[in-house]
């Protein structure tokens, strides 16, 4: 009897020493993995200058370490660029998919699974990642309808997917859950931004820019970090102009500037000042001030560029608000402004000048909205 309850006690405290083992390594990985989304940014970094026989090596030490989080966060940086510059094997696309799909999987509530590199593009390169994230993404907001976090990270994917209304659908929940979470603000204000800009009726177009102004409003009070607020207030000035609300418009155009002119934004201000001198372009021609108007256009050229403006091309409609008030030479000027940091234009600006030259309104098409 006493040898049959001491091998019970040794059963006992075997479990639960082994339970304290799988404790201590579980709280271990969670950890590590916390710390390694806290830095992501440096192994994004290190993943951006893998040569292909690093990302092999990388991808044979997955094998034996399948939860490290670092490895493929590197690896997705490595396939990330390599995507759009070379294009990806069959194998090297699986693998990616793969890294994404547990991603989503294992550490959905990481900042990092936000971020476009754990999402699959709507450009037909792997149709089958798109649908199986989704699934999981689903599956998460629906297992945590309360996480804010969850539902953010979910709502950004289906973002990177071009899926707006689900997307929408997500950050608005998120929203209500933790309207004072600065992300989740300026995320969802930028989906009503674009509404408001794809409107097509005028009435629409105000009443979605006001929906997103009290929005855009709601994530400028939730940050207090200057850099957040320069990529804040240039979308909050257009969509207060576009609301009607021309004084605050005003007002947030010229306290974005007066950001931009300081050095330490030297890197990061091309938005700010493009948009805050169109914005103020604007109301200057709705006062009637053409010459002030001119000059407003001709500063909100005075950029080196960003991804955005040199992929997308400068906005156009101080522009053309201009040119249907007969002013030409400012217009003819800024087209030449823009053709600096906007070298990539298909041909757009010789187009727009000819049209201007021979006395006809341009067709900017969707310059008017970028």
């Amino acid at each position: 009897m006493r040898t049959t309850k001491t091998s019970r006690t040794i059963l006992v405290l075997s479990a639960i020493s082994l339970f304290a083992v799988a404790s201590v390594v579980v709280g271990y990985r969670a950890l590590r993995n916390q710390l390694v989304d806290r830095l992501s940014f440096i192994y994004f970094a290190r993943g951006t200058q893998l040569s292909k026989q690093d990302a092999d090596r990388l991808e044979r030490d997955l094998k034996s370490d399948p939860g490290s989080f670092a490895d493929r966060i590197e690896l997705l940086a490595f396939y990330s660029f390599k995507i759009y510059k070379d294009g990806l094997t069959p194998e090297e696309l699986a693998n990616r998919r793969e890294h994404v799909l547990w991603v989503i999987e294992h550490q959905p509530a990481s900042n990092f699974a936000s971020s476009h590199e754990a999402a699959f593009d709507p450009d037909g390169r792997d149709p089958e990642g798109l649908q199986q994230g989704g699934k999981l993404w689903l599956q998460h907001a629906h297992a945590r309808p309360t996480d804010s976090r969850i539902l953010y990270n979910a709502g950004q994917f289906f973002f990177w997917a071009n899926d707006w209304k689900q997307s929408e659908d997500l950050l608005e929940r998120a929203y209500a859950i933790d309207p004072a979470n600065h992300d989740i603000a300026f995320s969802l204000a930028g989906h009503y931004w674009r509404d408001a800009r794809h409107s097509s009726t005028a009435e629409q177009v105000t009443r979605m820019a006001a929906k997103s102004l009290k929005v855009f409003e709601q994530a400028l009070r939730d940050t207090h970090d200057p850099r957040d607020q320069l990529n804040d207030l240039p979308e909050a000035a257009q969509a207060a102009f576009e609301a009607g609300e021309y004084e605050r418009a005003a007002a947030y155009s010229k306290e974005v500037l007066s950001l931009a002119d300081r050095p330490d934004y030297a890197d990061s201000n091309a938005d700010a000042i493009h948009y805050g001198n169109i914005v103020l372009g604007r109301i200057a021609l709705r006062q009637g001030n053409v010459a002030a108007a001119s000059a407003f256009l001709l500063k909100a050229a005075t950029v080196k560029g960003n991804p955005h403006l040199d992929t997308f091309g400068p906005n156009m409609m101080l522009a053309k608000e201009l040119l249907e008030k007969g002013e030409r030479k400012s217009v003819l000027e800024y087209f030449d402004l823009c053709g600096k940091f906007w070298t990539d234009d298909d041909g757009k600006l010789g187009q727009w000048r000819s049209a201007v030259l021979s006395g006809a309104n341009p067709d900017f098409g969707a310059n008017l909205r970028y």
